[in-house]
């Protein structure tokens, strides 16, 4: 009521709109009225032609949004002369949930600790959660935090941690640096192999219903948009020449899109593994027929593969992968999906 109220004396058309924060609304154009189905209250605005969502209960790092901060289906504008539901149509996210960024710097040998570089990059409503439990932590305590997590198998020291909160890219930042023990696998012959974090997928799960039920229902997607970056920069006393690297792919099934590329340049293996939900619904048809495909589906890991007799060619085909430090993964537009499943 204040922020209507505020937004009434500088005369900005506004209005309480219910909604559920639970999640439960889908279909409920199909239900009886019920109050109860209600348990939460946003603001719609409407500026120079604009409509703005606003939620007086986040925290104040959260701008007026073209979209709300969650993804509710159904929403009731309270007014005067009383209106129906309203449904907010379901886009494909354009921007990645949640993005991680791994820089391994193994420039100093295969028996070398690597210089390691890790950025979580979190969006939504987690990314509001953390910007409340870190808004509060001083430098030296989120480090020895961070310290008393990590440091073990992998990490083997913590030597700095930073965090900030990007308003313009709505989005929690976490750097981490620090030092890892690479566990190289020997392949014989001096040949080297390593699964590069973040670079595999296990295959979907099958669509079906037991049999008592109606088998040409759609089924579900929650929606989600995941990307994972690593970059390896290569052993000094290696070249491009001495590397391969396992395929990447470009594969739509069950409505999501299941991309993965690598690139090799200036020193690094670069990767891209990215997942996005493209479609909420799967129809039963569709359904079936990509249940034929889980067989086919590649989840192998990110294998990158060292020989020092060489063999590795350039693929005249391959993408233009950037690097960790290549670009700004903050940045509305990144390259984690393939091409044709940009919005």
């Amino acid at each position: 009521m204040l922020l209507l109220g505020l937004l009434a004396r500088l005369g900005i058309e506004a209005e309480a709109v219910l909604v559920n924060n639970s999640g439960a609304d889908d279909g409920l154009d199909e239900r009886l009225p019920n109050a109860g189905m209600f348990d939460h209250v946003l603001v719609r605005a409407r500026i120079d032609g604009k409509v703005y969502w606003l939620d007086g209960t986040l925290p104040p790092v959260v701008p007026p949004a073209l979209s709300p901060a969650l993804p509710y289906r159904w929403v009731l504008p309270l007014t005067a002369q009383g209106v129906a539901i309203q449904n907010l149509p379901w886009r494909p996210a354009s921007r990645p949930d949640e993005i991680t960024l791994v820089e391994i710097d193994a420039r100093a040998g295969f028996d070398k600790p690597a210089q390691v570089t890790n950025t979580t990059i979190v969006r939504g409503l987690t990314g509001l959660q953390q910007q409340v439990q870190m808004s509060g932590l001083t430098p030296d305590q989120l480090r020895n935090i961070m310290r008393q997590q990590l440091v073990g198998e992998t990490w083997q020291t913590v030597d700095d941690v930073k965090w900030r909160y990007d308003q313009k890219a709505e989005a929690s930042v976490m750097t981490i640096r620090g030092t890892w023990q690479v566990d190289w696998d020997d392949d014989g012959n001096g040949g080297k192999s390593l699964a590069l974090p973040g670079g595999g997928f296990s295959p979907p799960e099958r669509r079906v219903r037991p049999a008592d039920q109606n088998q040409d229902l759609p089924y579900y997607n929650a929606p989600d948009y995941d990307c994972r970056v690593t970059t390896l920069r290569l052993p000094s006393t290696t070249g491009a020449s001495n590397w391969t690297f396992k395929s990447g792919y470009d594969t739509h099934i069950f409505g999501r899109n299941y991309y993965r590329a690598f690139d090799v340049r200036d020193g690094a293996i670069r990767m891209i593994r990215g997942l996005r939900v493209e479609r909420q619904e799967i129809d039963a048809v569709s359904a079936r027929r990509d249940n034929a495909r889980i067989a086919g589906f590649d989840n192998s890991m990110a294998w990158v593969f060292y020989n020092p007799e060489g063999g590795g060619t350039p693929d005249p085909q391959r993408k233009m992968v950037p690097a960790t430090y290549d670009i700004d993964w903050a940045a509305d537009i990144v390259p984690c999906v393939s091409e044709a499943a940009k919005p």
